[in-house]
């Protein structure tokens, strides 16, 4: 699965916003995506992936605006090798 598919997955289940609205130019905060939303996201992103992500990740995507710059934020994170201890 790609990882726009897998975030839009996770903002709906989340955020419980319609798929539809999901899209790669919405914005964060039309969809109700706040910090603490933004955390939980990631949350469930490493949930599903199996993988932790990086605490900058989090940081940096609270300066993204829409959802596809979260999601080419998180392809090059998860393109890197997992650090010691991950899958």
């Amino acid at each position: 699965m790609d990882t726009e598919q897998l975030l839009r997955e996770c903002i709906v289940a989340v955020c419980d916003v319609p798929a539809d609205r999901v899209r790669p130019d919405a914005e964060l905060d039309s969809l109700g995506i706040d910090s603490l939303a933004s955390a939980e996201v990631i949350f469930e992103l490493e949930i599903r992936t199996g993988r932790q992500l990086p605490n900058h990740v989090l940081r940096k995507i609270g300066g993204l605006r829409t959802v596809g710059a979260v999601a080419a934020e998180l392809d090059a994170v998860l393109a890197e090798p997992a650090g010691p201890g991950g899958p």
